[in-house]
């Protein structure tokens, strides 16, 4: 029961007996119900009846800017017609207050009607707001006239001034004693229910809008029931509140028909419920058109867009950065991801209204062929967003023959896959730091590729890959310890050489003839050769301390490689190079310190080669801490684009390129085996993230 309830019938009984009261004291003392004077006009109509009014019929709850407006206004009428007889100095000091409640009021009512959205406007209208409605309320404002007026035309000792304060003071004084709301608990009509609002509107899907006592409980917990015009009856989950204006607006679910409907309620009025009534999770979605598979999270609010959807989160614990949400646009279910969270308050009076507010980004409508597609238009304001359960994704598969499965949707069961060796030649690049699961990626595409029947040709700077890839009979192509031993020498001479190092770079020459023609037979063998255990080939450059030998070395064997694919153009198979630590053999000049001629032509020389593999089956995989060591001309060129957590600036400026604004906030946040994916190799139209799942067996493989 609400104890701050007055029943309509006791305000009645107030209004009529006051107005009795003062027509009596009014015939009393002037002989007349309506004084014709202007003094006592001012004492009787003007003054102690809108008391009486303001306070039992118009300012119910709360006093609104409008009405102190209205108040002060006519207060200001009122005065004016006394100008003649009364002490200046009272009357002006008495005008002075009114016109500055006025223009207080004034101020607010215009900047909240309009909506006006300059935040200097806005924090004026905060200033003015309460002193507005604190001396603008019917009982203060018209109790400053009506004791002005008395004291001023009646003295202070007459009989006449004496009754009236009387009659004033225990008007006034029954109000915060509470003796209306006593008297409503006492009627006979003790039985009846209490309204806590009364519904304005009904809005789609299912939502009402009410306006709510500022004392009323507004929470999920707080179930209501809704006495419809036709006389069924409700229940009402409460999802959440906000001040519109001068006014507390409620907004609420309408779950199901109440079947042991109650006697009493006024149609048009919500009403708390027994303690006995109860909503389940299934129940509110359902009733959303939810299913009842999937939990509500909250509702679509202003500043969506196509791409970007906001909402207020209505179940907080069920949110987090990656969930899988979906909301219905048009009949169709379309899906997002969860990329941001933050905390809003909104103030009405002296309530405060905090709520998180969720974006999220779109996925798209999910095609079982093609992965998820773009929606083209933007959700309706209330719209619901549900949240998919963890089995969601059973049973569901959006992946083709060959394709590669990346991972899981996080919190689900379903599959992330797309065309990895269709779409090899277009090149794919993974980024992120160490331990974050970009090497173990890249072992499971080689692993993939391998069993597609691809050849892979890995350059290996950590000598990791021939023990991780036992199992498949890697061959090492590469170079010989002597040979490496030769070259490394052989560069030194060039770099420390009289002017010009003519006799040092014609023996360079020289030596790089005899070992490219090893390396040129090396590659030709490991691609002609048919067999399953010759599908992988290692070039191990651990040993090589000099930069120049590295990029002199991988630039020898991708020549030798393209030149092979150029020959043989359909009957070569096709390659995919990966190439780990990509920033020792595909650097960018400038952050590594390459200043001589013919490193930096060794490094463009092998970008060029990298890049044109794709017109002759050659693809690429570029394994990567940070971008803003390798090289951009072949990091531009990869359209397929997997982030592993990663922090450092010139990254995330690259990824916010690739992804957009929204998913690089998130990237420095990744959890380990938690990435971004996108780009050819992907079925999907949209950035996603995906939860690689743990394998045990990886981790206790020695690296």
């Amino acid at each position: 029961m609400n104890k701050d309830y007055i029943a309509p019938w006791v305000r009645v009984i107030i209004l009529l007996s006051s107005t009795i009261v003062i027509s009596g004291l009014s015939y009393l003392f002037t002989g007349s119900i309506i004084p014709r004077d202007s003094q006592d006009a001012l004492i009787f109509q003007n003054a102690l009846l809108l008391i009486v009014i303001g306070i039992a019929l118009l300012e119910k709850y709360y006093t609104k800017p409008a009405d102190s407006m209205v108040n002060s206004l006519m207060g200001v009428i009122t005065l004016m017609g006394v100008y003649d007889v009364a002490p200046k100095v009272f009357w002006w000091a008495m005008f002075s207050y009114l016109i500055f409640v006025f223009f207080l009021s004034i101020t607010t009512t215009a900047i909240y009607s309009f909506e006006v959205q300059n935040p200097k406007l806005i924090r004026l209208a905060e200033l003015c707001y309460q002193p507005a409605i604190v001396l603008g309320q019917a009982r203060v404002l018209y109790s400053v006239v009506f004791l002005y007026a008395v004291f001023s035309f009646k003295g202070v000792q007459s009989l006449q001034t004496v009754m009236l304060v009387l009659f004033w003071g225990i008007f006034v004084v029954i109000w915060p004693l509470r003796l209306p709301q006593l008297l409503s608990r006492l009627s006979f009509q003790k039985t009846r229910r209490q309204p806590v609002g009364h519904v304005m509107r009904t809005d789609w899907p299912n939502i009402v809008r009410v306006t709510i006592q500022s004392s009323t409980k507004w929470t999920n917990e707080s179930i209501k029931i809704f006495q419809q015009v036709d006389g069924k009856q409700s229940l009402i989950l409460p999802l959440f509140y906000e001040p519109q204006g001068a006014e507390l607006v409620g907004t609420g679910l309408v779950v199901k028909e109440y079947k042991d409907k109650l006697e009493g309620l006024t149609d048009g009025f919500m009403y708390d419920a027994d303690q006995s009534a109860s909503v389940a999770d299934a129940e509110i979605s359902e009733a959303l058109g939810g299913g009842s598979k999937s939990k509500l999270v909250g509702f679509i609010v202003e500043k969506s867009t196509i791409a970007e959807v906001k909402f207020e989160i209505w179940d907080p614990k069920v949110c987090w950065e990656g969930l899988l949400v979906w909301c219905e646009i048009g009949g169709k279910r379309v899906y997002y991801q969860i990329t941001s969270g933050s905390t809003e308050e909104e103030v009405f009076q002296s309530n405060r209204h905090g709520f998180q507010l969720g974006s999220a980004t779109q996925l798209g409508i999910m095609d079982e062929k093609q992965g998820f597609l773009k929606h083209p238009w933007v959700p309706r304001m209330n719209t619901p967003v549900f949240a998919e359960n963890e089995s969601f994704g059973e049973g569901i598969d959006i992946s083709q023959d060959n394709d590669f499965v990346y991972g899981n949707l996080p919190g689900t069961e379903l599959k992330v896959a797309g065309p990895f060796l269709k779409n090899m030649d277009h090149h794919t690049a993974i980024l992120g730091v160490t331990g974050s699961g970009k090497t173990e990626l890249a072992f499971d595409l080689i692993r993939h590729s391998v069993d597609k029947g691809l050849k892979v040709l890995s350059i290996d700077l950590t000598a990791r890959f021939e023990a991780r890839l036992s199992d498949l009979a890697p061959k090492n192509l590469s170079l010989s310890a002597e040979n490496v031993t030769e070259l490394n020498k052989k560069l030194f001479d060039v770099e420390t050489g009289t002017y010009g190092a003519g006799a040092e770079k014609k023996a360079l020459e020289g030596f790089a003839k005899k070992i490219r023609e090893d390396v040129q037979k090396a590659i030709q063998e490991f691609l002609t050769t048919v067999d399953d255990n010759n599908r992988i080939g290692i070039i191990t450059l651990e040993e090589i301390s000099n930069s120049k030998a590295t990029l002199f070395i991988t630039e020898m064997y991708l020549t030798c490689l393209l030149n092979y694919a150029k020959d043989n153009i359909g009957k070569a198979p096709k390659v995919l190079i990966v190439v780990d630590e990509a920033h020792t053999v595909m650097p960018e000049p400038s952050t590594m310190g390459l200043g001589d001629y013919d490193s930096r032509g060794l490094v463009g020389k092998i970008a060029q080669i990298a890049l044109q593999g794709r017109k002759y089956g050659v693809g690429l995989l570029v394994v990567a801490q940070r971008t803003a060591t390798v090289s951009k001309s072949i990091l531009t060129q990869c359209n397929t684009v997997i982030s592993f957590n990663c922090f450092d600036d010139t990254s995330l400026n690259f990824l916010s390129n690739v992804y957009g604004s929204s998913y690089v906030s998130i990237i420095p946040n990744l959890p380990q085996l938690h990435a971004i994916v996108f780009g050819k190799g992907i079925r999907s139209q949209r950035p996603l993230i995906i939860q690689i799942p743990f394998d045990p067996k990886k981790a206790e493989t020695p690296s």
